[in-house]
């Protein structure tokens, strides 16, 4: 269709027949509407001239303008040239015709979804015509109508990452305590009851023995023995040492009567090489090298007997210490339940720990209540887990700003991937994919690798991007791909505004408008933000003006 022509400017008979027939040209576009692929407008133009119009002597200038309303876009112009001309242009033979193509683009400007591609061609002849030396105006023909934004479709906060709380419903905590023993003797000595650690011990469990949210576990007293004996003798001895270790400790805990659970260990290997390894013994490595040796325990007794000989500091300050019946006591402490957290975080939020914050964001899917949890936590404990969560809610809900400023003092804080991973989503949410693409190129997480995807999406490589994408994104990305059987397939589980959207407008590219109706009626529902977009968007550019998309 020819949308305007200028004004002939001289009656010369190189312009005159091609003028009158300049509705015998042909244009069109591939793709058909304008895409926006990476940070630019694209497509390609096709022009064909017919047989006997070309004019030998004419060159045209031929200007692709993208139109919308508050400006225009002007891309690079293409000249074609008559078979006569002393030009180096792309010639259009006058007798068969002919026609070239020329790959168009703008850089993407939002205005401009809806908008009007157009060629403006200006002419003039090479000799004969003096008053057309200069190019003028000569005609304005359309070529498409709008730009297809899918691409600006993808989620970007679809892979941040949240630091996680570290709560623990139930937390265990313990109480040791030591009865020593004389050399190859399991009596318990009246002095060792008396000692501040087995106080402490008896204390802790009578405390915790009916504490409200407390749990006392068993009381266990574990015998052991010094390795400088023999191995049948020292498992005798171990066994007994246990039995009066907790028949000793049980006098002292008659109030309270826990459950015990005793058990003998024999001679104590382990304890050995730890408290020789910690020990200022010049020659300790050599002992535990030699002691390393040797499998068989009655060879290893046989060792430490004639160490205890050469070193005497093993007898008197390392075996002494092994000589002895370990008693224990754990306690489980459960926490708050969630209802209580929540109501906390709802009423008196300090008087949570900074793990019980964190966990009570995560008990909900308001928005504000949970950046209110890690805010919390961000000024009470000076949480980088706190920081960084709360900039996850705030990138969520499109303010890259204030998100960026809190991800910036957390990566003060913290070299942590997630608090990494998240600046490069906010660098993409801003327009920098070279910026995300840095950051997410330092890490290996599954948040970066599909972040690496949606990179590619932005820069147009939907191909690739398709590789490293999943759910709604990856649906985006099969649209652009062409794979319109296989997004749907992605999408029939997929509930949120977005998604019914997109759902639409594979609709509308299938020729089901009734369904792009329904979807998009879906969407509205769930955001209403999205009338403003749909009436905006090319894609339902069929449905402008019907009843039902009014009604929408």
């Amino acid at each position: 269709m020819l949308a305007s022509l200028a004004i002939l400017l001289a009656s010369c008979n190189c312009y005159n027949k091609m003028l009158k027939k300049v509705d015998r040209v042909s244009v069109s576009a591939t793709p058909a509407v304008l895409t926006l692929k990476g940070s630019n407008v694209v497509t390609d133009v096709r022009v064909d001239f017919p047989a006997k119009y070309f004019n030998k002597k004419a060159v045209l200038k031929v200007t692709p303008v993208l139109v919308f309303e508050g400006g225009e876009l002007v891309g690079t112009p293409k000249f074609i040239q008559g078979e006569k001309v002393k030009d180096n242009y792309t010639v259009i033979p006058y007798k068969t015709g002919g026609s070239y193509t020329q790959a168009v683009s703008f850089p993407y400007d939002e205005r401009a979804k809806l908008s009007t591609l157009e060629l403006r061609i200006e002419s003039k002849c090479s000799k004969g015509c003096k008053k057309r030396k200069e190019f003028t105006p000569f005609a304005a023909i359309p070529v498409a109508e709008g730009v297809s934004t899918i691409q600006a479709l993808a989620d970007n906060a679809a892979y941040l990452s949240i630091m996680p709380d570290n709560f623990k419903r139930v937390t265990t905590i313990s109480q040791n305590a030591e009865i020593m023993y004389l050399i190859n003797k399991s009596n318990v000595r009246p002095g060792e009851l008396t000692k501040d650690q087995v106080k402490m011990f008896e204390a802790f469990v009578k405390e915790y023995s009916d504490k409200d949210r407390a749990t006392l576990g068993n009381v266990y007293a574990k015998g052991y023995a010094s390795p400088d004996g023999p191995v049948k003798f020292n498992d005798e001895l171990s066994k007994a040492r246990s039995e009066s270790g907790q028949k000793a400790i049980s006098k002292t805990l008659e109030s309270v009567n826990p459950k015990y659970d005793i058990a003998a260990y024999g001679e104590d290997w382990e304890g050995f090489k730890e408290l020789v390894s910690a020990s200022d013994i010049k020659d300790k490595d050599l002992i535990l090298q030699v002691l390393a040796m040797y499998d068989n325990p009655v060879k290893r007794d046989e060792e430490i007997k004639n160490m205890t000989s050469v070193f005497d500091v093993l007898a008197k300050e390392i075996l002494p210490q092994l000589r002895r019946t370990k008693l224990i006591a754990d306690v489980d402490i459960e926490g708050r339940t969630d209802a209580e957290i929540k109501e906390a975080a709802a009423s008196n939020i300090d008087v949570l720990s900074e793990e019980e914050m964190l966990y009570a964001a995560t008990l909900t899917d308001d928005a504000a209540a949970q950046l209110k949890a890690y805010q919390a936590a961000a000024t009470k404990y000076n949480s980088v887990r706190g920081y960084n969560n709360a900039g996850v809610v705030y990138a969520r809900a499109g303010k890259v700003s204030q998100a960026k400023a809190l991800f910036e003092k957390a990566a003060g804080m913290s070299k942590d991937a997630a608090i990494t991973n998240n600046l490069g989503v906010v660098a993409l949410m801003s327009g920098d994919a070279a910026a995300a693409q840095k950051y997410f190129a330092a890490l290996n997480t599954a948040d970066s690798k599909a972040n690496m995807g949606l990179v590619n999406l932005a820069e147009g490589n939907y191909a690739e991007a398709a590789k490293a994408l999943s759910g709604y994104n990856l649906a985006v990305a099969e649209v652009l791909n062409g794979n319109l059987s296989k997004a749907k397939s992605l999408l029939s589980n997929e509930k949120s505004a977005e998604a019914d959207y997109l759902k639409a407008v594979i609709a509308m590219r299938e020729g089901n408008s009734s369904s792009a109706v329904a979807n998009l009626k879906s969407a509205i529902a769930k955001d209403p933000a999205m009338k403003a977009q749909a009436t905006k968007d090319v894609e339902f550019s069929k449905l402008f003006g019907t009843t039902e998309f009014l009604a929408l």
